[in-house]
């Protein structure tokens, strides 16, 4: 009996194996003026403006997709795929690129991967390295930087940004720099008028 368990817990492993793999293999295909999703027809789809995006997205001119499906309420002229890069640093942990989903917005509503975010989507921008703004408030990977001043936010190089008041180094402020003489220097260094700085923190 344990020989037949373990042989049927074997197949069951085997089945569900092949299942996921053959599901994160499914990709869109334009034949005959129809688009495929794996094996299955995307109805809504218009096949002469139909774009694969990447991470199961797609969109044409009229609707955008998630794996082969309608996403309602979504608008393809604004909808947008950010791919970061290959990892990213977010508190303690490192992600994925294809965890990341960047940011998208429709005429409503901003969104960074599935999480919708409080921000002004008529106002709202990207500028880059994760950093995005609206007319109040500026956001990195998805997440608010408190005490940031929207109106006269820049981004410099090395994931490096700064206000009128503050420098930040991958959304955290940089304790005791001067904003006003802030600037990137390349490969993680940065210097004011009276410090240099590494990664965002002050050398001695």
């Amino acid at each position: 009996m344990k020989r037949i368990a373990f042989l049927f817990k074997s197949f069951v492993t085997m089945v569900l194996l092949g299942w996921t793999l053959t599901s994160h293999a499914q990709r869109y295909e334009i034949d005959r003026d129809r688009v495929f999703f794996g094996e299955n027809v995307v109805m809504q789809a218009d096949a002469r403006s139909f774009v694969d995006l990447g991470f199961g997205y797609a969109k044409d001119r009229w609707n955008v997709y998630l794996n082969g499906r309608l996403l309602e309420f979504v608008d393809p002229l604004t909808f947008r795929l950010k791919r970061g890069p290959a990892l990213r640093h977010h508190g303690h942990e490192e992600v994925d690129a294809e965890a990341q989903r960047g940011y998208y917005k429709n005429q409503f509503n901003v969104y960074y991967g599935n999480k919708k975010i409080d921000a002004q989507a008529a106002t709202f921008v990207e500028l880059g390295d994760g950093y995005a703004k609206d007319a109040f408030n500026v956001y990195y990977f998805g997440e608010k930087i408190k005490g940031s001043m929207a109106a006269n936010f820049v981004i410099l190089d090395g994931y490096y940004a700064k206000d009128a008041f503050n420098a930040y180094y991958r959304g955290k402020k940089v304790e005791g720099a001067f904003a006003s003489t802030f600037k990137s220097t390349g490969n993680g260094y940065a210097e004011d008028t009276f410090n240099a700085y590494y990664k965002g923190k002050k050398l001695e």
